[in-house]
This record gives C-alpha cells, structure tokens and sequence, in this order.
C-alpha cells in the first residue's frame, strides 16, 4: 500500500552524532518558565491582597481578572495552537513575551479596577497566552517523543523551582515598595531576560537533519523536500485535529484536563488567602509557597523520568489522588510545619501538570500537537473562569474556605479516576461515530 512507508535512514545517519539541539529548546523552555513563566501564573496570588486593598475590592472581584483571562485564553487557545504549528514557536513566542512585559509596565500605572482588568486581559493575558507553557510544550512535544516524560517534566520543574525563590521575592518586593513597582520590574524582566529567549527555538528535529530525541532520521522515499522544510512527516501515530475529537481518548482527557485545573488553578489564585485564613501572615504564606514549589522539583524530574517507563496514566492517577489528600488535610491541621507536611502531598497536582501535556503528544503526535492541545482550551478554561470567582463568593460568603477545599478533594478524586481510564487511539478503532 502507498500508506505503507518504505524507510530509509537519512545521511544524518553517516554523520558523527552530536549533542542533540532538542536540549537547547528544553533549557531555553526552562529559563522562559522558570522565570517568566512562574512569576505570571504563580505569582497572581502574591498581588491577590495587596491588589483588592489597594482598589477597595472584594475576594471576587479580585479573582475576576483572572477568570476572565481564563475565558478570554479559552476562547483564543484553537487560534493560537493552530499558530503555533503554522508559523513555529519562535515567532509567537517573541510576539507574546514582549506583549507580557509591556502589559505589566502599563499595569504599574493603573489606579482603577477597571483600568487594571482592560490591560490585565487584553495586553497580559493575550501575550502570555503564546509566550510560555502552550509554546514550551509544542516545542518540546515536538523535539522529543522517547523522553518526552523527561524533557516535560524539566520544563515544568523549572516553572516550579523558578516559583520556589520568584514568589517570596515578588512577596517582599510587593510588601516593602508596592505592588505597583513590583509590577513595572516583572515587566522589565520580561523584555530584557525573557524575550530574547524565543530565539532559540527552531522549527523542528527535521529541519535540522535528525529526527525526534536526536535518533536517525527515517524518511520515506520521494519525501526530500518535506524533510529541508522541516516537515514532521504522517504516521500511524500522526492525528488530525477533526481526527483527534472523533476519539473517546480526546474526551476523556478533557474531562480529567478540566477536573485537574478547575481545582489547581482556584487554588493557586486564593493560596496566599487560603493560608492567611489558616492563620499566618502573608510573608509565611508566600514562603511555604515558595517551599512547596522547591520541594516538588525532584518529584517532579523523578516522576517524569518514571513515566517514559511505565506511561503516564497510572502515575497521574497516583498524582492526584495525593493532591486531593492533601486539600483534605489542610482542612484539619494549623500551624506552618502542620500546614506544609499537608501541602507536600499538593505536589502531585505539581508532577501531574507536565505529565498532562506529555499524555496529549503520546496519544496524538507530533505533527498537529498545538492544534489539538488547543482545542482542548476553551473546555478547561471554561471552569477556570468559573471556579476562581465561585472561590472567592464562598470566602465572602461564609468567611470561609472550607467548602473550597473540601470540593476540591471531590474534584480531584475524579479527575484520578478519569486518567486511569485512558487508553491510546487507533485510527481504525475506538472512534465515536462507530
């Protein structure tokens, strides 16, 4: 059959091997994570306080922003993975970085609530949209398919151990001069250190020569001008889009997509609230934060190295049903060591997040990972819009966050039960229609 390729290994395979580029693209998804990355997504929870004191609003209004970006991110997450397969990493990546750190200097010189949530969604939100963890993980997914656990989990590592020493820095700097002038320097930060990162990134392994984790390059005959493109040719393990949602893999892992972030996102935006409620400062609450993400950082290499040999279902299962222990027991314990021996099991939500984005290139390829992470978008965004404001109108309500946890325990019990459950397409079989 024509489908049925004829390979033949490439002159790439004549050549001495070298160190394979693929490490580039992870170091440089490390340091654009490690430190842009977790200031933004991470460190919303550090201006939670300072923000809604400083413009008179409450918990919900101040978790607004970050719903709607969520909403907005839905909305835009389809257009941008197509993007990202269309035109490459490199350029969204400098667009968005330059567009982040521009927004936060704006942000700096806002006054009204209003003012902040125009800036905050149309020049932050839409910039950071295409600069860090969607783009990262294209191009890692992309560069790498036998250590692709491996090479996830690093960059996702990175995002935490850059949290582990940013969030208490960001903490001190908004404590003692504002969050105003912490703002204006994360937005320096972003021009200076950040965007120029997005020059390292390369279109693909083919283009380069090799294929993916720096093997040999298998191509087929008559396909020589696909491979100086930089093409990622199809496979048996290729999927379209239109493909990809015709599957029940895709669905379910949108289910345990959205019950895994609905909870890790709510909870990393009322952190810092969620521990002052508990009884310690904000500083503490910043500091065991920042611990947290230190602590989760060998997890997280370990686990991801893990699950390039056992796969990676099983260990997501594991993962959060550790995280749901330990909303539970925050609900029960007082005192900091008490507080972050229970937030030590959170940590497997931390290990899951890399685990999730390898999942998807494991189920689907290479070749359209960005399209079909997209379309994934605008389901989990959906209750990341939701449950942030849902959060913050309970502690209102009840000056409380029990009930926040303790569904959260719930949600992530479930979001365990639905990883464990999926099992990888074939294109004849497990197709919805049949």
């Amino acid at each position: 059959m024509n489908n049925s390729p004829t390979q033949i290994p490439s002159n790439s395979t004549k050549t001495k091997k070298k160190r394979f580029y693929g490490w580039n693209i992870v170091l440089a998804s490390a340091l654009t994570n490690g430190f842009g990355g977790s200031i933004h997504w991470q460190g919303f929870t550090v201006f939670f306080i300072p923000i809604s004191q400083s413009l008179g609003l409450t918990a919900a209004q101040t978790a607004m922003p970050f719903a709607l970006s969520r909403a907005e991110n839905g909305l835009t997450g389809p257009v941008t993975g197509w993007l990202l397969d269309r035109y490459g990493v490199r350029r969204l990546m400098l667009i968005g970085t330059i567009m982040t750190g521009v927004g936060y200097v704006w942000l700096s010189q806002t006054s009204t609530f209003l003012a902040f949530l125009l800036v905050y969604l149309f020049v932050i939100s839409l910039g950071s949209s295409t600069s860090f963890m969607q783009a990262s993980t294209t191009a890692i997914n992309t560069w790498f398919s036998r250590n692709r656990g491996i090479a996830m989990s690093i960059n996702s590592a990175a995002f935490r151990l850059g949290g582990a020493f940013m969030v208490p820095l960001l903490s001190v700097a908004v404590l003692r001069w504002g969050w105003e002038t912490a703002a204006m320097w994360v937005g320096i930060g972003m021009l200076v250190f950040i965007a120029p990162l997005a020059f390292v990134f390369k279109r693909s392994p083919e283009s380069i020569g090799v294929g993916p984790d720096g093997d040999p390059l298998l191509i087929e005959k008559n396909s020589h001008q696909k491979i100086t493109q930089g093409e990622i040719q199809d496979t048996e393990d290729e999927w379209t889009a239109k493909q990809a949602v015709r599957t029940r893999a895709f669905w379910t892992l949108a289910l345990g997509t959205v019950l895994r972030m609905s909870v890790h996102g709510t909870i990393f935006v009322h952190f810092v609230p969620i521990l002052v409620w508990k009884g310690e400062s904000q500083q503490m609450a910043a500091n065991l934060i920042g611990l947290l993400a230190l602590c989760s950082v060998p997890m997280i290499l370990f686990f991801g190295w893990l699950s390039d040999r056992i796969g990676r279902q099983r260990l997501l299962g594991g993962c959060y049903i550790s995280a749901a222990c330990s909303l539970l027991l925050l609900n029960l314990v007082d005192g900091p060591w008490p507080i972050f021996t229970a937030l030590l099991l959170f940590a497997g939500t931390e290990i899951g997040s890399g685990l999730n984005w390898a999942l998807v290139g494991d189920l689907f390829g290479r070749k359209r990972y960005a399209t079909i992470r997209g379309l994934l978008s605008p389901i989990y965004n959906l209750a990341l819009f939701t449950t942030p404001v849902a959060a913050g109108w309970i502690k209102d309500e009840t000056g409380s966050y029990e009930i926040v946890l303790l569904s959260g325990t719930g949600l992530l019990i479930a979001a365990a039960l639905t990883f464990l459950t999926i099992k990888k397409p074939t294109h004849s079989s497990n197709l919805l229609h049949e």
